[in-house]
């Protein structure tokens, strides 16, 4: 195992199915321009022993259990009692440009969040480029209330400075969190702005049968589960301000009223099928 003394680190999850991406991924990191970072694998019944190929990075590794949302939470309290400055996130399935970590690094000098543009791909090809771009320009800055009816900060396309993490109060996890990062990131903007780049990007690898595939594709399905996240995820935030309890109360009534709810989702289906929709978009209350 490497040696950390690093500044900047990459944290990442691997799990078993890790296994089919993981060679490509850490070829991904080899190649980055930007070379000062070490790498933080947090493993869930992933044995980094096991690789048959060497790790060219310094890096330290972390076995965690539970949950994907308990895992990201005990990740981030380990994070709050490390000394790095800046923390890059990179999810294991997904590839990034050789510019990203130089490019967040920079922005990271006067933003303390920053996110960048994703590549929806699949296999065979590219589905969708810059798709973050019909959302935003570059360098703008959002807010939590951008992030009200729908998601844009993964844990594959951000960056922060390390200092604000002592500054926001994490959940209780027996309270229902399904989508711990839309959770974790509008708590983190609530008192921070994060800065949008499309100088790099991130190829998020799409699966159809998903309901984190991107584009969204509006369907009766995608729709019910979507309120079902929704659901928990307003539940979760109501305590921070008039605005969530408002749609969390909007939310439980749908959530309680299929008819209601499925008059709704045909409406949707028909006038916003041609609508673009990040994480959990969709259904505005």
């Amino acid at each position: 195992m490497s040696e950390i003394n690093n500044n900047n680190c990459v944290v990442t999850y691997l799990y078993p199915e890790s296994k089919k991406s993981i060679k490509k991924f850490i070829n991904c990191l080899e190649k980055q321009n930007f070379k000062k970072f070490d790498v933080l694998f947090f493993c869930d019944n992933f044995n980094l022993s096991n690789l048959n190929f060497k790790i060219n990075l310094k890096y330290k590794s972390y076995n965690l259990s539970g949950t994907i949302p308990q895992i990201r939470q005990k990740s981030i309290k380990k994070l709050r009692f490390l000394n790095y400055k800046k923390i890059f996130f990179c999810d294991s399935d997904d590839l990034f440009k050789p510019n990203r970590i130089k490019i967040l690094n920079k922005l990271l000098e006067k933003n303390k969040i920053v996110f960048n543009d994703i590549d929806c791909i699949n296999k065979q090809k590219i589905v969708k480029k810059n798709f973050f771009s019909y959302f935003f320009n570059n360098n703008q800055k959002i807010n939590y209330k951008n992030l009200y009816h729908q998601n844009f900060l993964g844990f594959s396309n951000t960056a922060f400075k390390s200092e604000i993490l002592k500054k926001i109060k994490l959940p209780n996890l027996s309270k229902k969190i399904i989508i711990y990062d839309w959770y974790f990131w509008s708590k983190m903007l609530k008192k921070n702005k994060a800065c949008f780049t499309n100088k790099t990007k991130t190829y998020y690898k799409t699966i159809s049968s998903s309901y984190t595939c991107l584009p969204i594709k509006l369907t009766k399905k995608y729709l019910i589960n979507s309120i079902f996240v929704k659901y928990n995820f307003y539940r979760s935030m109501r305590d921070e301000g008039k605005d969530y309890k408002k749609m969390y109360l909007n939310c439980y009534i749908l959530y309680n009223n299929k008819m209601k709810l499925l008059k709704l989702i045909k409406t949707l289906i028909l006038k916003e099928k041609n609508k673009y929709f990040s994480w959990w978009g969709g259904i505005e209350l």
